[in-house]
């Protein structure tokens, strides 16, 4: 198995993804010590969540 084929999960609808097909979003949880979280998404879920006046640059 390569690293693309790991399975993810969204983190909006909690279901199987692929690394490669889902969305990788950081989240900067400390500023002073820049900690970082990566979560997924379907690009799907994520665009069901933004503001309609969010720019995309994903492919839905």
């Amino acid at each position: 198995m390569e690293n693309g084929d790991l399975e993810v999960l969204c983190c909006f609808c909690g279901q199987d993804s692929t690394f490669n097909k889902a969305i990788e979003i950081t989240i900067e949880c400390d500023k002073k010590t820049k900690d970082v979280q990566a979560v997924y998404a379907h690009s799907k879920c994520l665009d069901k969540v933004l503001h309609k006046d969010v720019p995309r640059i994903f492919d839905l």
